[in-house]
Order: C-alpha cells, then structure tokens, then sequence
C-alpha cells in the first residue's frame, strides 16, 4: 500500500503509476489522517514546547532590552538570535521578526539593516523551536525612552488591540471547558471589532468596517511549524470542538492598510498585534508564553 501525505510532493502522473503498482485500492490519501496524528500533541511534545515558549520569552525581552532609536532592526534580531541558540533552541518556526514604521504592512517581515525612529511602531516576534516543536511570541510597541512619551493615539490602538486579545483568550477557555463549537471564539473577535466600527469612524472621520481589518483568523494550530497550514486553525466554519491536548497560537491583531502597500485605511496606524502560545489540556488551558500582554514598559529595560 503506498500513503500520499502532504510532506511529499507529488509530480503529475505519479498516482497513476502508484495505482498500476498497487492497484486502486492500495494507494491511499492520507492527508487528513496525517493533518489529525499532528494536531493532538503527546505530553512529551506538549513539554517540549512549554520548554521552547521559555526560550521565547528570554528573545522577547532581550530585544525589548535593547530596542532604542537608532539601533538596527537587525541588531535586534542578532541578540534574539543569541539568547535564544544559548538557551537550546535548534532553529526557528520563522525568520526573527524585527519591523519598524512602515515595515509593520509586511505583517511577519524579518528584520532588515534598517535603524529604528523616535517614535516608531516596532513589531517584534520569535518563534525558537525544542526538537523542533516550535513556541512563538509576538509584540508590538513603540519606540521610545519612557512609556509616557507613547502618543494618545498609539496608545488608543494598542489598548485596542490588547482588548481584542483578551476577549479571544476568554473565549478560547470558555470554548474549551464547555467543549462548544470552536467558530465561537472566532466569532466573538469579529464581533469585537465590528463593535469597534462606530467609534473608529467617527475618529478617522469616514466610514471603516473595522473587522475587515482584523487581517487573518487569530486562532491556529501550531507544532512542528508555527503556524501549520489550515488545519485546526478557528475559523467561522469551525463547528467542531477544539481537540483534546494541543498547541494553539493566539495571534490578534488589526491592520491600517488594505489590500495593497498605499492603500491607508487607519491614518497613522499600519499594524499592531498581541500573540502567545497556548497549551490546552483538555479543559484545562494555560498561556505557555509569559511577557506581560503590555511589554511597552520593558522597553529599553535591561
């Protein structure tokens, strides 16, 4: 019997030739069968990644701990890089995220020898791997010397964002202890930010359908990569529950873009996002990552 599983890949004609080897009946599409194996996790895998979420913080906050004006996005990533190899992380899920002013549109663009403004929006990310099973933390904040020097406006969209992250923390945890369909911890973000619609327009003075700028579903599954293709990602057709030990990567976020690199929706703001690591077992749920959700006030803080 041969299996097709996504790892291979799979060259025009090569199903057919399998067919004739092992006839129809002995070649299989194993895909979901392969999705389903990796997306319940071990206790040993679960480990792993609680092992591989602190090395992740440790990058999180030497990048915090070094992040001023003036430095390069890439000096940044380097001291990441450092902590991260010195603590036993093998390799890493993504390329470490370091993104200032406009390199926020990107979304997950790696760092680049690009120096960091006053002022700037600076998106942070990290994704160390134990084994290869992979944690992440992401954050966004701004680049300054003191957390009251964070303009009025920053710091609407941050707390903005931040609310949107606890609203899908607390539903994931009601989702998993009363085994409901998953789509409604989805549903509850984008009721979140439709909510937020008013409001917004009436700031920017034109009209936003604000959960439109909600960029992707903010709930996936993760393991052996960060964010494993599709599979047990919380979508609004998710209406099964959450499986039973797993990984999941709350990643919230809003974008000030559109579809297209000028395209300006939200003046003055590109992006902004809060992610963690989630270890569910059963129903009990525990946040495997530890930065405080508001790490403006580590910046520059050795």
């Amino acid at each position: 019997m041969a299996l097709l599983t996504p790892r291979q890949v799979i060259p025009a004609g090569i199903v057919e030739y399998l067919e004739n080897l092992f006839g129809k009946e002995g070649v299989v599409d194993a895909q979901e069968l392969y999705y389903t194996v990796k997306y319940e996790k071990s206790d040993i895998e679960m480990r792993l990644i609680a092992d591989a979420c602190v090395i992740a913080d440790a990058m999180m906050r030497a990048m915090l701990a070094v992040l001023r004006p003036g430095r390069l996005e890439t000096e940044l990533a380097a001291w990441a890089q450092f902590v991260g190899r010195m603590l036993g992380s093998e390799s890493d899920g993504f390329k470490i995220i370091v993104g200032a002013n406009e390199a926020n549109r990107t979304l997950i663009g790696p760092a680049l020898n690009r120096p960091i403004q006053e002022g700037d929006w600076v998106h942070l990310g990290v994704a160390p791997q134990r084994d290869g099973l992979t944690s992440c933390v992401r954050r966004s904040v701004i680049a300054v010397d003191d957390p009251s020097k964070v303009t009025t406006e920053q710091k609407y969209w941050l707390d903005m964002v931040e609310g949107a992250y606890a609203v899908g923390e607390a539903w994931y945890r009601k989702v998993a202890v009363e085994g409901l369909p998953a789509r409604l911890q989805e549903q509850a973000l984008v009721d979140y930010f439709a909510g937020k619609a008013a409001e917004v327009s009436a700031r920017i003075g034109k009209p936003v359908d604000l959960a439109r700028q909600k960029p992707y579903t903010g709930t996936h599954n993760a393991g052996y990569t960060e964010c494993q293709e599709f599979y047990g990602a919380i979508t609004l057709d998710s209406h099964e529950p959450l499986g039973h030990q797993i990984v999941t990567m709350l990643d919230v976020a809003l974008r000030g873009v559109g579809d297209y690199w000028d395209d300006i929706v939200l003046p003055g703001f590109d992006y902004a996002l809060v992610e963690n690591t989630l270890g569910k077992y059963g129903p009990r749920v525990e946040v495997l990552t530890k930065v405080p959700v508001n790490v403006q006030a580590l910046v520059g803080r050795a």
